[in-house]
Parts: C-alpha cells; structure tokens; sequence
C-alpha cells in the first residue's frame, strides 16, 4: 500500500538544490531516486510540494515543486489499491481537497507566466475527471468571475486574460470525456456561463474590429484574448446536444464563421492577425465535424471561405494547413452523401421532415460545390503540396509512406505535403469518376506539352498519382494507365525521375500484365546496381518487392546471383536507416529472401555464405540501435521456424550470436529471448557442434553478467538459457549455478507480485530438476536434504485451497516441485520418508497433498513416475487415507498401465514419436517463449524411466497383493466403489492369475 506519511519538505529542497547544482553524478542520482521513491509512493507529498511553492524563496525549487505535484496527480489522481475487497484511492478524498483548494488560492494571485502555464496543466488532468460536479470551488470561480468581469467592464486586461486561457485549458480537457452523465454534467456549467460568455465575446470582438479600424498597434493585447474567446467559444458547445441546443449551435457558428470572413479582408493590414485567424478556421471546422447538419445555414459560405484560404499565400502556414485540414474534415463528416444507399438511409433515419430537408439541402451544397470546384481544389493542392528541401532522405521516405493524421491534437504538425495527398484520397474516394477524369485531364494536359512544368508541380503530381491505386483497388475501379508517365521518368533519368519511377511501379505493380512485370523488374535490378541514391534504392526495393509478390510461382528463385545483388543494398540501406516504418519492410524483404532460396536451392548455405561475404552484413549485425535490434530479432525468429528443427543453418546461428554478443550489455529483453531461443533450435548433429562451441564462448565471455543480472524478466530467461545450455552439454555444472539458483529462489520469496515470483521459482526448479535428472545415477537424499525440505515446504503453503492456488503459474511450480520430489522417492524411499518425519510432515498429510497435486502433471513420462511412486507410498500411509484415496490412486494407475503396454508396440511408439516431432516442429510451438516445451528435457526424463524390461503391469499387481495384507478382496472393492474400476481391476487379475 501507498505510505500515508508527509515527507519533511526541507530534505525535499535539499534534494531539489543537489540535483541543480552538484557535480557529483552519484549523489545527483541518489537525489533523484528519493524524488523518484516520494514520487511513486508517497500521495501526501503534494502538502509537502505546497509548502514549497509557498514558501521557497529559490524560484527554481518553486517550479520544481510545481512540475511535481502535476506528476504526482497524473500518476495517482484516479488510482486506486485493493485492501480486504475494498477500493482504496491513491489519493484521499481529503487530499484531494486539500489540492483542489491550494490551486484555487493560486488562480489570478500568481503572477509567474511559467508557474501560471504549470497550475493550468496541474487544472487540466484533475479536470479531466472531476469537473464540474467534483469540483465546485473552479465553477464558482469561473461564473463569479465572468460575472465581475461583465459588470466591472474591464474585459481588457491581465485577469480577463488569465481566467479565459484558465476556462479554456478545462474545457479543451473535459471535451475529452465522452461519458453520458459527464456531458450532461458539462452542458450544465455551459449553460450556466453561457450568457457572460457570449457577452464577453462580443465586447472582445467589437473593441478588436474598433482597433482594426484604427490601426492600432498589431502587438494588441486585445488579439491575444480575442483567439482563447475564439477558441472558447466553439469549446462551450462541444457537450451539447445536436436536436436541443441546434440554434446555440448555429449561432456560435454564424458569430465566428463572421468574423472569420471579417479578419480575412483586413489580414492584409495586419498580417499579425493570421494566428487569429488559423484559431477560428480550425474552430470551424471541428464544429462542422461534429455538428455537420446543425450548420447548414452558413455551410456554402463556409466551403468558400476554405477555397480562399487555400487560394491564397500566407506567412503563418498553419492558416493553410487549418484550411486544408477543414477540407479533410468535411468531406469525410459528410461521407454519406456521396454514396447513394447510405444517403437514402439517412433520410430514412430522420425524425423529422425538418431533418430531412437538412440531409437534402446538405447533399445539394455539398455535391455542388465539389463538383463545380473539382477542378480547381486538384490543381489547387498540386500547387501547394510542395516537398521541403531541408528534409532527410529519412524524412523524404517517411512523408510518403505514412498519409494518415494521427489524431487532432497532433493534425497541426502534419506536414502540408501529407495533408494535401490525404485531401486528395479523400475527394477520389467520395468523388471516383470525376477525379479520375479531372487528373487524367491533367496528366494528357502534361504529355502534350512535354512536362513543361516547374519540377515542384512535376512532383506533387507523380505524388499523387502515386496514391491512386490504393484507392481504385478499394473502390474496385480501373486505374490511370501511367505507361507514358514511365516512358518520360525513364527517358529523363534523373535522380528525381529514378525515384518516382520506382515509387510509381511499386504502388501500379498489381495493373502490370504478366509480360509487363519481367520487363519492369529488369529495369530496377539495373537501377538498383547503377544508383547510390539511398530514396532511389529504397522505393527500387520495394518495387522490387511488389513484383515479386505478383510474379509468384514465375519468379524465378534459383536465380542466386539476383539475390546477391540485391542482399548487400538492403543491408547497406539496414545500416544507415533507423525509422520503425522503413526498416521493418527491408528487413521483410531480407527474410523472404533468404527464406525462398533457402527452401529452393540445395546449396542455400553456400549462397547464404556468399552474401555475407559480399555485403556488410556483420557489420549490420553490429549495430547499438535498439529499434534494430529488436526488428533483427524478430526477423531471426521468424527465419529460423521457417525451416524444419534439425536443419545445418551454422551461417545464420553466426549471425545471430554477433547481434547478440554485441548487445548483450544492454540487457534488453529481445537478445536475451533470441539467444535462448537460438539454443532451444539448435541441434548439435546439425553442425558436428560447431555452433555448439560459440554458445560455450558466449556464456563464458558472459558468465558474470549471467550470474548478476537481477532484472525480473531477465532472470527468468537467463535461467532458461542456462538450462538449455546445460542441457545440450554446452556447460558443465559449476558452484556457480548453484550459487546462483540459491540467490534466486531468495530474490523470489520477497517478491510481492505472486505471479511473478512464482515465474521465477518455477524457472530456478526447473534448472534443478535438470541437474538432478542429469546426475541422477549419482544423487543422494541426503546431499539435497535442505532442497528437498524448502520443495516439501513450498508445496504445503502453496496447498491452502486460495482461489490463487489454482492459477496457471502456481498449477506448473507445484508440478515441478513434485516431479524433483518424485524422483528422489523413487531413488530412495526410506530415505524420503525419514526427511518427511525431521520436517515434521506426517506421511498421510503429505500423501493427500501429493495426490491433489499430481492431478495437473500433464507429460506422460512423469505421470508414470508418479503412478509408481505413490503406488510404492501406499503401505506407509493410515488405513483412514488408504480407503479415501486408494480408488483414485488405480483410477490414475490404470490409463498408464494400458499406455505402458502399448507403448511396447513398436508401431505405436513410432507413432508417439512422430507426434511428438510434429508438434515440436509446429511454428506456434516453436515461437511460444516462455511456454514452449522442452523436448531435450521430456527426452532426459524418458530416459530416466524404468527401462523396458520393466513389466509396469506385474509392478502394479505386486502392489495390489501388498495391500491385500492389510485389507482382503471384499474391502478392497467396497474402498473402490466404482464399478468401471473395479471391473477393469477384475478383468486384470484374472489375466494375471492366467500368466
């Protein structure tokens, strides 16, 4: 649970000053992890942090206190704990008050810009869920201040300033929340400002416009409170309702939509206004988004004024990304008028006949003014999507593989570029036929004045040709045919031609015909060979890519001197590239590759040698990037089962060992899976154990930091891995494993996490049963006597009958457990039982928790062990625990009996095996982690059996006899009580006594 203590605020501010101005990195550290642990666990550290802010007189320590409590209450605002079934917040109500209070003080008293901006944020994250009804004090505060504000006429001024950016913050939070109530709630507190609002608005504007016509100076500070009123304003209607409040709605519209059209004749006076003026086309247009029937009145006028703003050039170019983003935005709110049946369902879905006349004169406005202008708006946006010079090979790459805006917090950084081809796709998709016969207009425009255009046009225009395709495929209509278009690239040849010929053939390659295809791929294996342009290599690949995707059964994969060309310039581009969305299609390239002629050719590891050889693919292997790392690891993943367990792949296992041993010491989760991954695959008649020997030098060079790691989920894999290794006989067992299995059950038993601890108990037990299946011709009970006692005392208290005790994690420890303790029982008994009576556990108490344990064990080697354990246990335990579990103990016996009998027909055990190799070669089985089965190890416990010679039936009758000493026939079989059981028990000792 979170600590209810109040932290000393002055060893807060030691902290604070020694992270400022120390030199010594380690006690800066130190400071830092005492913020970072008061952070995590301590609530009340915000009366600490208030104190602070108050108090300090280091104007540094005041911001830091700030910065703080907003992290404090980001963390822990709606958080909670579970204690004896109750939800306890991380945050008292009492706190929280305490906080909402202290904020309100420091609202229009603090002057500080910086610690004005910081107690807006801190505002925002409680608003988001408290506000309004939680927080009553900020309402108030709002309503009486508008109030004063109205009645005292001083709308000019710092505090007026101060209270709209502080209203503004919470209402752009609160829209977030899209909870019925919460809207209501918020509809509530609109109303109740709304009249002082729309007041103050007015009286903005007006002394705005008064300026305006003065000529006042462009520094005014009246603009600045103008654009949050513009903002604010649009804000307050956010919450409302469509039907009920749909004249407040056309009315916020019709007052900014005014204004708009009102700053834009006078921007040209004062171009310092163009800020004010991007406020009120992007608050248009998130009205128009979300109330796009409410508007219709002012609609046309608003569609014009989106066409002016684009028509014309502007200093702040987020003036003409909000308009371009207003276009995106209308046409898909509107969507369903474009296509007919979803038009006529709408109609169909109005309430009334005022509604649709709406939809009517919506579809008329909308459809007239596209199509009139269509035109226009492709010309228009070739124009303006222009690429920026200064951008990387990278950035040049990136812009045209992602057209997506991520969300509207983030649409004003989208680069124009990607927002006019967006604006594009977007009128294709609800306008098909007209665009198409618009830019194909264009395109024929072009070839018949030889592309005599400036080469910014050229390229927007190959750009956009470029997004076409995804879009015809989608609408399943007939593509431009773009042969002269690549005619021209081929002819000019120049860098940009190269690239775009590329881009094109890459984004056409499904409309190439089948003799097309060769042709074109030729063409870019000599691009490809000839260019050292890295954009240019980049689109040839995935040009590349696509073709032989299409090409299919036709592309020729023998072909190896293809992929020897090809391998070294991914590589190179591998190496020298590092954004997520441009490796990962590379590195899918490279697998495909190396996978198809792996699969094809017979001599795939010689080619495979080749190529490395050939490129600078250890040196890719080499790399400290973390995203390529992880997208190498994958890649390795995905190679390795794609071929079939047992096969030579000693070039790759080279490969990947290098990514690993290099990486090793950042401990990042991916290397430590892949090696442990690498070793399940490996088969060391695969190679004469070459790679064997590289696994051996890896873990020696790396033993210490095996041995140190205490990372939770590194510990767990190291412990894998140093099972597999052992396993393979790749190590040899060293104090040091012991030692380090020790540690690690230590570590586990203060792990509060109880999944977590059982994960990795369950790892360090399955190392030991390892050792012990490995040595166990030559273990003794009493050299593991203190192991066994922990095993015994594990498996008791994790036996309460809690509903965690039938967890997943819990259900695997406790079979490992009781498969180490099988063993030692079958090694000696006596001895067993002897450690059983020093650990004071009774025999009958031990035998009724085995059997509930045993339940669970799933492989069928160990399952036998068990049946012959417990069936050799039978004569020590009391006659009361005999006659409740002995019906169980033969309902479990008997299955295993008649497997054993099978499992002696050769034909049946072949059948076993092959089973067993199908699912052991099993993509899925194979890529399981952390759940896959250890077949080495179900191979060392077969192997640890009773051999052939031993007759499990006669075993079983011997014990049966046994127990006939102590209770006859007749008391057997009314202990048993089961007729199938006792049938079947009948039925074998007659053939029994027949033997």
């Amino acid at each position: 649970m979170l600590n209810t203590e109040i932290p000393n605020p002055q060893k807060i501010e030691e902290a604070f000053n020694i992270i400022m101005n120390s030199k010594n990195q380690q006690i800066g550290k130190e400071a830092d992890t005492y913020l970072r642990k008061l952070e995590q666990n301590y609530p009340y550290i915000l009366i600490s942090l208030f104190q602070i802010f108050e108090n300090s007189q280091v104007y540094l320590n005041k911001f830091q206190a700030l910065l703080l409590i907003k992290n404090v209450i980001v963390r822990n605002w709606v958080k909670f704990q579970m204690k004896d079934n109750l939800r306890l917040s991380n945050i008292s109500e009492d706190l929280k008050t305490h906080v909402k209070d202290k904020i309100l003080q420091f609202l229009g008293v603090v002057q500080d810009e910086k610690f004005k901006k910081e107690i807006n944020l801190i505002i925002s994250v409680i608003a988001k869920h408290d506000f309004p009804n939680k927080f009553q004090g900020l309402v108030n505060y709002f309503v009486q201040g508008l109030q004063t504000i109205i009645q005292s006429g001083s709308t000019n001024c710092a505090l007026t300033y101060d209270l709209v950016c502080s209203l503004k913050v919470v209402q752009s939070s609160v829209i977030q929340n899209r909870n019925t109530a919460f809207r209501i709630q918020q509809g509530q507190f609109s109303q109740a400002i709304w009249n002082n609002l729309l007041l103050l608005w007015k009286n903005i504007t007006q002394t705005q416009q008064q300026e305006l016509q003065q000529n006042v100076n462009n520094y005014s500070f009246v603009n600045n409170i103008s654009k949050k009123l513009d903002r604010l304003l649009s804000l307050s209607i956010m919450s409302l309702n469509q039907e009920q409040d749909q004249e407040k709605i056309q009315l916020v519209f019709m007052l900014l939509l005014e204004k708009t059209v009102y700053l834009l004749k006078n921007v040209q006076k004062q171009k310092l206004l163009q800020p004010n003026l991007k406020t009120l086309i992007h608050s248009l247009g998130n009205i128009q988004n979300l109330f796009s029937l409410n508007i219709i009145q002012g609609f046309s006028d608003y569609l014009l004024l989106l066409k002016l703003i684009i028509q014309n050039e502007w200093d702040d170019k987020r003036v003409l990304r909000t308009g371009l983003i207003g276009i995106v935005k209308t046409l898909k709110s509107l969507f369903f008028l474009r296509e007919e049946q979803f038009y006529n369902k709408k109609l169909q879905e109005a309430k009334s006949e005022q509604s649709r006349q709406l939809i009517q004169l919506a579809s008329q406005l909308f459809n007239s003014f596209f199509q009139e202008n269509m035109q226009f708006l492709i010309e228009q946006l070739i124009k303006i999507a222009s690429i920026p010079a200064d951008l990387s090979d990278e950035e040049l790459i990136e812009q045209e593989e992602d057209l997506t805006i991520d969300d509207a917090k983030n649409e004003m950084q989208c680069p124009i570029f990607t927002i006019c081809l967006i604006c594009h796709d977007q009128l294709m998709l609800r306008f098909p036929e007209l665009f198409i016969q618009k830019i194909t207009q264009i395109m024929q425009q072009l070839i018949n004045s030889n592309f005599n255009a400036s080469q910014q046009i050229l390229e927007s225009f190959f750009a956009i040709l470029g997004s076409i395709p995804k879009i015809t495929t989608k609408l399943k209509v007939q593509p431009i045919q773009i042969q002269p278009i690549l005619q021209y690239l081929i002819s000019t040849n120049t860098i940009q031609s190269q690239r775009r010929f590329a881009f094109l053939c890459r984004n056409y390659s499904n409309y190439f015909t089948d003799s097309e295809l060769p042709q074109i791929l030729e063409y870019a294996r000599l691009l490809l060979s000839n260019s050292q342009d890295q954009i240019v290599q980049y689109q040839t690949l995935m040009c590349i890519k696509k073709i032989i995707i299409c090409m299919g059964q036709n592309f020729d994969y023998r072909n190896s001197q293809f992929f020897e060309q090809i391998a070294p310039v991914i590589v190179k581009l591998l190496c020298n590239l590092q954004k997520s969305n441009i490796l990962w299609p590379l590195l899918q390239l490279l697998e495909n590759l190396i996978q198809k002629y792996s699969e094809i050719n017979v001599n795939s590891m010689q080619i495979l040698v080749k190529v490395i050889e050939n490129s600078d693919i250890i040196l890719l292997m080499k790399t400290k990037s973390q995203l390529l790392v992880g997208a190498l690891c994958d890649m390795f993943f995905a190679l390795f089962v794609s071929f079939p367990l047992g096969s030579n792949l000693s070039h790759l296992y080279q490969l990947a060992l290098v990514l690993i041993d290099t990486n090793i010491d950042s401990k990042e989760n991916n290397i430590f899976e892949l090696l442990q991954f690498l070793i399940q695959e490996y088969d060391p008649a695969s190679d004469n154990n070459s790679t064997g020997v590289l696994f051996s030098n890896l873990y020696s060079t790396h033993e210490k930091l095996f041995m140190e790691d205490t990372e939770l989920n590194h510990m767990q894999t190291i412990l894998r891995i140093i099972e597999e290794l052992y396993l393979s006989n790749l190590i040899q067992l060293t104090p040091n494993i012991f030692n380090l299995l020790q540690e690690r059950l230590q570590i586990a038993q203060q792990i509060d996490c109880h999944d977590a601890a059982l994960i990795l108990k369950k790892s360090s037990i399955s190392l030991l049963e390892t050792i012990i299946l490995k040595q166990y011709d030559s273990i003794t009970v009493q050299y593991y006597q203190k192991i066994i006692v922990f095993l015994i005392q594990e498996l008791i208290k994790l036996s309460g009958g809690d509903q965690v005790d039938q967890m997943y994690y819990t259900i695997q420890y406790k079979n490992n457990i009781l498969e180490i303790l099988n063993r030692f029982m079958l090694k000696d008994l006596s001895s067993m039982i002897q450690v059983l009576n020093s650990a004071q556990v009774s025999l009958d108490q031990y035998f009724t928790l085995w059997h509930e344990t045993a339940q669970h064990i799933i492989n069928r080697g160990n399952r036998k062990i068990n049946v012959i354990t417990q069936l050799l246990f039978l004569k020590y335990i009391q006659k009361p625990t005999f006659q409740k579990l002995f019906q169980f103990v033969l309902q479990e016996a008997l299955p295993e009996i008649n497997y054993d009998f099978e499992l002696r027909s050769q034909e049946f055990k072949e059948l076993q095996q092959e089973n067993k190799k199908k699912l052991a070669n099993s993509k899925q089985t194979r890529l399981s982690k952390q759940f896959r089965n250890n077949f080495r190890k179900e191979i060392l416990q077969e192997a640890c059996l009773y051999d052939e010679t031993f007759n499990f039936r006669s075993f079983f009758f011997q014990t049966i006899q046994e127990c006939m000493k102590f209770h006859n026939y007749t008391e057997l079989i009314q202990i048993i009580k089961i007729p199938p059981i006792i049938d079947k028990l009948n039925q074998l000792l007659n053939e029994n006594e027949r033997v």
